[in-house]
């Protein structure tokens, strides 16, 4: 067999680490209304929340007057900087201008990073209305309010939702996938950084005929690639503390030392040193064999 069915495990739905976009508040919210459900899929730009509260209105208005302070400045640093290059204007003056434009032009960038996301401003109720920052899988809790940074919603790329599984470490085992009654999938990569007796897999995506959300866990089976063979457990017999099999060598019989990898029904999956393709093995009268082998009978 190239492969077999691991023991099962459980596997948890997961988003990669560092993969989603985390919109945190800029200022003390009062009011959060969410126009769309935990796990729900958007688009970048689609509304999913209201945000209000006077200091969401102050907010704006800061953001409002910040504009056209940069505006202006923005016209005198040119008209400076014209005039500056023509030796009309002191160096000190220069230096003035160029340090007061620049100030509130990292000021109004910052508020423009937010404000980018706003859809639409109510200045009736004082609330603004918030779009996606990108297209993904919405995921937020229920807060009474937003305190500053506190986060509004996180935003994940559906490439980045996975199963997350612990699987016991053997280096003479690849795992090639992880699979459950609904959905099959290959692992994309395994953590270096591992714990003494089991290390960390990823899948890939979720397919679309995954029906599952972030944070279920549920069993699921691995498989492993490796160059094995799959024999009846009858077969096999314990001499001196390691597992054995015969195999017909014309008319005689010789036991072959395997490693047992994992059952399969009635059956196991072992490693061996030699080729076992095509041999046959004896699987009945193995016991009355072993103690011709130990000189117990003729």
């Amino acid at each position: 067999v190239s492969s077999y069915a691991g023991k099962d495990v459980m596997a948890t739905v997961a988003i990669l680490p560092g993969q989603s976009y985390v919109f945190k508040s800029p200022i003390n919210v009062q009011r959060i209304q969410y126009l769309k459900g935990v796990g729900d899929t958007l688009k970048e730009n689609e509304a999913f929340a209201i945000i209000q509260g006077p200091e969401v209105h102050h907010f704006y208005r800061t953001f409002e007057l910040t504009k056209v302070l940069f505006l202006q400045t923005q016209t005198l640093f040119n008209n400076s900087k014209t005039l500056y290059q023509r030796k009309s204007l002191s160096e000190q003056a220069w230096l003035d201008v160029s340090n007061q434009y620049n100030k509130i032009r990292m000021e109004y960038d910052e508020l423009t990073h937010f404000f980018d996301l706003v859809l639409s401003v109510d200045a009736a109720s004082d609330s603004l209305t918030l779009g996606a920052p990108m297209a993904g899988i919405i995921q937020y809790s229920l807060p009474l309010a937003l305190n500053i940074n506190d986060t509004i919603a996180a935003f994940t790329p559906t490439q980045a939702i996975r199963l997350k599984v612990n699987l016991p470490i053997d280096t003479t085992q690849k795992p090639l996938l992880i699979s459950n009654d609904s959905c099959q999938l290959a692992v994309d990569f395994i953590e270096n950084a591992n714990s003494a007796f089991y290390q960390t897999a990823w899948t890939q995506a979720l397919s679309s005929d995954c029906a599952l959300a972030v944070g279920q866990v549920f069993s699921a089976t691995p498989e492993y690639q490796a160059n094995a063979y799959e024999i009846q457990q009858s077969s096999v017999f314990n001499w001196e503390g390691d597992n054995y099999i015969f195999i017909q060598d014309k008319q005689n019989y010789t036991a072959v030392k395997v490693s047992l990898l994992t059952s399969h029904d009635d059956n196991y999956i072992v490693k061996s040193s030699v080729s076992l393709a095509g041999k046959n093995v004896l699987v009945s009268s193995v016991s009355a064999v072993q103690g011709i082998l130990l000189g117990l009978g003729i």
